[in-house]
Parts: structure tokens; sequence; C-alpha cells
């Protein structure tokens, strides 16, 4: 049977594919599949919520230093995260795609990134621990030999997952449970023919990148196929969270789409009323200077209305979160941040504090400093009560 890609599939048949994908994942495989293909239920540990405290990065690309390394860009922010999230004693959990295998060998990769690896090894040992998991662009780690020959002195000893379900608890008594995993799973591209899509990316992508220049920020087609991945793993979580028992209806948080998302944080899409507004400021403006700054916030927002809207989805209940990703053009990387202690350090700004919460940051700030800048921050205790309200049912 003919396989279809992503953007032929219309948004009930994509959500579907998803489902199936990530209900593999969670729940292991049917035992009617064949035994080569069957898959145990996700991973589950238990951690109390004064102990909480994870940066979770995904989709870095790293790749080998030339044109077609969409990591280049963000390697200096992603290098000041780490300083700065080992000295706070944060676990660092990286969510799939950390290397760009359908573009290059791993030996590239990891002699062109060795500096970094050395960072995220110091999380290892004395440090506050590291984990990771394997997406579509790195499916070698899939492979438990291949993790052992390759990564090995980097790891440690431990294994790449595919996902994992963390059970918050409070005294022993479950709060929630937030499940990771990098998002890929039941689209065709990147997960049933994820070989054929690198055999593409391989040959043509990375030498069409090389002699352009171009930059990928997104695994899909266009941002409407990207648009609907997102719908698609909210549909999933909100399915969960009506038809779990409290306790174990899961937070989904996933990359892949290298798109940030935050539950109650949506786009503002300007109107034509602030922008007729904005330009008969223009018209009476008479300074030079303020005439520049008008004319250039008139043509920005101008901009933004004729571009395609990107369709966020309103997370209600909140059970969907996306990290972004560490390979954007401009070279900022975002991340998502837990943390169950409860007790604020005064030595912080309650923008750079993030006890307590759940909070997606980009690094560097607006000033170019190595310090987060906090673009959404939520209550953990309150996310996580949320969705195992009784009328999330």
């Amino acid at each position: 049977m003919k396989i279809k890609r992503s953007d032929q599939l219309n948004n009930a048949e994509y959500a579907s594919a998803i489902d199936t994908g990530l209900s593999r994942v969670f729940d292991g495989a049917p035992r009617s599949w064949r035994k080569w293909r069957r898959k145990a239920a996700a991973t589950r540990i238990a951690v109390e919520a004064r102990d909480l405290k994870i940066v979770v990065f995904s989709d870095l690309h790293r790749g080998s230093g030339d044109g077609a390394d969409d990591f280049r860009r963000s390697h200096r922010a992603y290098r000041a995260a780490l300083g700065w999230y080992r000295a706070q004693g944060y676990e660092l959990w990286l969510l799939g795609d950390v290397e760009e295998l359908w573009e290059n060998s791993a030996a590239e990769v990891l002699e062109e990134y060795e500096a970094v690896l050395q960072l995220e090894k110091e999380f290892l040992g004395e440090g506050p621990g590291l984990r990771r998991f394997y997406g579509n662009h790195d499916l070698d780690w899939s492979k438990r030999a291949r993790v052992e020959a390759v990564l090995g002195s980097w790891l440690g000893g431990t294994s790449v997952l595919e996902s994992l379900c963390l059970e918050v608890r409070e005294d022993g008594e479950p709060l929630g449970l937030l499940f990771f995993v990098h998002g890929h799973q039941g689209t065709p591209g990147s997960d049933k023919m994820a070989w054929i899509s690198r055999i593409a990316v391989r040959r043509v992508w990375r030498g069409v990148q090389r002699a352009q220049g171009w930059v990928a920020t997104t695994p899909a087609q266009d941002s409407a196929i990207r648009s609907k991945h997102d719908l698609a793993m909210f549909a999933w979580a909100k399915a969960r969270a009506q038809t779990e028992a409290p306790g174990q209806r899961p937070v989904l948080v996933a990359g892949h789409t290298h798109h940030p998302v935050f539950p109650g944080t949506l786009p503002v899409v300007p109107t034509e009323t602030e922008l007729r507004t904005l330009r008969d400021e223009l018209a009476n403006a008479g300074d030079s200077a303020i005439r520049a700054r008008i004319a250039a916030r008139v043509e920005l927002m101008a901009a933004q209305m004729w571009e395609e809207p990107y369709d966020v989805p309103a997370i209600d209940p909140p059970c969907y979160f996306n990290t972004g990703c560490c390979s954007f053009p401009d070279g900022d990387v975002t991340c998502l941040e837990f943390s169950g202690e409860m007790l604020r350090d005064p030595n912080m700004s309650d923008k750079e504090d993030g006890r307590g919460k759940i909070r997606l940051v980009r690094w560097l700030n607006n000033d170019g400093e190595p310090v987060p800048h906090e673009l959404a921050a939520k209550s953990l205790r309150e996310i996580l009560s949320a969705v195992n309200a009784s009328d999330a049912r």
C-alpha cells in the first residue's frame, strides 16, 4: 500500500497517524504486532516535586560546521546556557535530533563539536544529571550497540531513550505525569519511511544548503504542516486528559516542529485598525528620526499581516508544551525549564528565577547577554492540577 506524504494527509488522517505513533510509545505496541516490532510502554520514573530541576532542549541538529550546519549559528547561545544550568544544578535533558545524522556521519559531528559534548558530559558523574532521547534525525541512537560504540565515552554508560514518563509526586502522593518524547512518531516521512527521507536529505538537500547558505528551521515542508503537527500532538494529549485516570493524564513535552508552544500564549496578530492608526501617526510625524521609527513599525506590522498566520492551538487543558529548537537562523535557542522548588532565590530577579514553575526561555536575552529571557511561565503545580482536574474529562 502506498504511504501518503504528510502534505497529502488531511487533518483527520494526520491526527490519526500521530495518535497511533504517540500511543505506541506511551502504551507500548499492541500484542497483535509482529514480535520484532513489539515495544514496551514508556519508561517511568518517579520524582518528588521538591527535587525536580530539569532543563530540556531539543532539535540542535549539530552538523559538521559547514554551510549545511544549522547549529553553527546557535552554538554560542547554547554553550552559554549550559554554563548557566550546570552552575544552577539543573539536569540536562536533550529531547532528540541532537546530531544531524541525515546529512552527516556521526564521526564528523562529534569531531566538530567535541567542546560542546564535553560541556554536556559535565552534567554526568558529580553533576546534576544528563538524559538523552533520540529523534528522527538521530535515529541511529535507537540502537544500543551503536550508542555504546560511538557515544559511549560521552554518555558514561547511560542509554538514549525514545521516551520517558516522569511521575511527579509530593510526599509520595501523585501530582501529575510529564511525558517526554521527540514527537516525530507516526509521521510518514520522519517515522515510517525515515530511511528514504534520510537518503534524500544527505544526497540532495545538504548540497543545496552548502551552495546557497539556506537554513532549515522546521522538519516539515511548510508552516501549514508544522501547525498541523502541533494540533495533532495537542489533540493526542487532550484525548488522554479526557480518558486517563487523574494522576495518569500526561502533559506532553515534545520538540520536532521547531516551534515553541506554551499553553496560554498565542501569537499577537496586528489588526487593520492598528495599522491604520500607525499610518496616521506616520503621516502626522514631523521629526525625521520619529518618522523613521514609525515607518519601520508600519512595515513590520504590514509584513506580519501579509504572512500566512501560524495557527497555534489554544492549549486547554494545558497538556502540551514544545521546546522550540536550538537551530534558529538568528542564533537564538529556546528551552523549557521544569522546577519544583518553591523557595525563591533572593539573588535573582523574577525573570531569572524559575523555581516552582514551567518556563519557556530564550537564550540570549534581548540585550545579547548570557542570561535567560523568560518568554512564558506558569506554576508547575497549577499546570498539573489543571490537567488532572475532574472537569478535564
